[in-house]
């Protein structure tokens, strides 16, 4: 009788800590919520045809005033996932606006000519969980073109969740750079570098899935490492100084007290 009620005891309270754990999101995820996007005019965005390498494409471009505006090409796809990680933002829901797609149900459509595509319609949801938070489109029918959006980022760093075998081109602010491996590394190391036509950084990484789980750049003003290595000069030059003089200070103190045990003895 005992035994059968301890059995019962600990039935009842794995039941309740399951519960518990479903209750608090701690297993499985939620139910995606349908959610209305602000949407916003392509004119906001540069639309780049994509390389001839190239059928799935993100482009970050960074700005000085810590937000973010991407352009995500897609080729022939029904849906499309977004990864904006939690804590990007201080509200619950991502920042995330001025939505733009454009695109083509043709499977002959290409993105040389981003301006001879149309509006897509599409359904959106939202979910956060486990450390991110999701927007899902959804197309009546596979698209091919674009799909734009922005949000606000506030520690001043870009964090990408890959969620597909993608080429990521990230476009620095003007005047800024990345990649100093005291102000921050790039994580991973981008596959190529180069100078735009407006003399922004253009970092590039190629088919990045599954071979990499995130993105990670944080950037800074170009003449940053240049005035951060001015200051450690100037520090070490003082600390030299100040360590000269101590040391000549000791010396003298030194042969005083030499001086006066020998008048001592004598």
């Amino acid at each position: 009788m005992l035994h059968n009620i301890k059995h019962l005891k600990l039935l009842l309270i794995t039941v309740l800590l399951i519960l518990a754990l479903s209750g608090s999101g701690c297993l499985g995820n939620k139910a995606p919520e349908p959610i209305n996007l602000d949407l916003g005019q392509s004119s906001g965005y540069e639309l780049d045809s994509t390389p001839d390498d190239v059928t799935n494409l993100t482009t970050f471009f960074l700005s000085a005033n810590k937000t973010i505006k991407a352009v995500t090409i897609i080729t022939n796809t029904p849906s499309l996932d977004i990864f904006i990680p939690v804590g990007s933002t201080t509200k619950k829901e991502p920042e995330i606006g001025d939505i733009v797609v454009l695109g083509s149900t043709s499977p002959y459509a290409d993105h040389s000519n981003p301006g001879a595509f149309s509006n897509v319609s599409f359904n959106s949801t939202y979910t956060s969980s486990q450390g991110k938070n999701t927007i899902h489109f959804d197309f009546a029918q596979p698209v091919t073109g674009f799909v734009a959006y922005s949000y606000a980022l506030e520690q001043g760093q870009l964090y990408h969740l890959l969620s597909r075998n993608e080429t990521v081109i990230v476009v620095l602010p003007e005047g800024y750079d990345a990649g100093n491996f005291i102000l921050g590394p790039l994580r991973p190391k981008p596959d190529s570098r180069s100078i735009d036509i407006d003399g922004r950084v253009r970092l590039r990484w190629d088919a990045t899935s599954p071979i990499h789980n995130f993105i990670n750049v944080k950037y800074y003003k170009s003449s940053l490492p240049t005035i951060m290595g001015i200051v450690v000069i100037i520090l070490g030059a003082a600390g030299l100084t100040t360590a000269i003089y101590f040391n000549s200070q000791i010396r003298k103190l030194r042969q005083m007290r030499e001086s006066m045990e020998s008048d001592v003895k004598k």
